[in-house]
């Protein structure tokens, strides 16, 4: 029988390696993404990017009501419904005054509405990745790369609260705040419903969410799983979504 090979020494050890602190998370997920999502297997914490968010939201809309106002926001998106346009003036301004109120409301409740839609997407993503391509991905790994691959959102606040600030407020749209996508330099009222939502979709910020996406789950999945791959199938959901809703856009005219 052989002797059993003689144990390292205490100091020849190798100690583990220190987890990354929640701002090298952050900071991570726009300059090293892989490092932030290779350090969620670690510890898949979700709530200082779910707070970020929140933050940079509520301030999004505390700047749209200061400086353009929710009835004239809700004045600019129903200028182009064709259904609104078909109503009595009397009709018109309650529509605007109803419209006005769920506005405002659901822009300060930005932060229930991002934990829920975090939570729906981090389900199906999650459900994908574990049925289809075996990733065994625990959900609270889901939901941790969800909210981290969301960051760059927060750009679209910061650029949407300097438009507001050093740009003309009656050239604001709430569904199309800043010049991220091609649908931006269109006209709403002179361009197909269905060829503006959709375009909208190929938006600068949101396809780099896809991406980040793409590399979380692939970094997290214990099978193992192309960089590409991952992508292509974040990729499938979020068009298929952004297809359904542009044909909807279309149906309400």
């Amino acid at each position: 029988m052989s002797a059993a090979p003689p144990s390292l020494p205490i100091e020849s050890m190798p100690s583990p390696q220190p987890g990354l602190s929640e701002p090298a998370r952050i900071i991570n997920t726009f300059i090293a993404p892989g490092k932030t999502f290779e350090d969620i297997k670690r510890k898949a914490s979700w709530w200082v990017p779910w707070l970020l968010s929140c933050v940079f939201a509520i301030a999004f809309f505390v700047t749209i009501d200061k400086k353009v106002g929710f009835e004239q926001v809700s004045r600019e998106m129903l200028s182009h419904n064709s259904q609104v346009q078909q109503q009595t003036p009397e009709q018109q301004e309650r529509t605007i005054a109803i419209t006005t109120a769920i506005t405002k409301y659901l822009g300060y409740a930005a932060p229930l509405f991002i934990l829920l839609y975090g939570l729906v997407i981090a389900v199906v993503l999650m459900a994908t990745f574990n049925f289809a391509m075996q990733a065994e991905i625990p959900f609270s790994n889901s939901l941790a790369i969800v909210f981290y691959a969301w960051l760059p959102a927060i750009l679209t606040s910061v650029l949407g609260m300097i438009s507001l600030m050093i740009g003309n407020p009656d050239n604001f749209h709430l569904q199309n705040p800043v010049a991220t996508n091609p649908a931006y330099f269109l006209d709403p009222a002179a361009t197909s419903k269905f060829l503006y939502a959709f375009l909208s979709s190929f938006d600068v910020i949101s396809l780099w969410t896809v991406v980040l996406l793409g590399i979380g789950f692939a970094v997290n999945s214990k099978k193992k799983l192309s960089t590409g791959t991952a992508i292509m199938v974040v990729a499938t959901w979020f068009f298929l979504v952004k297809l359904v809703a542009s044909g909807f856009a279309q149906l309400r005219g």
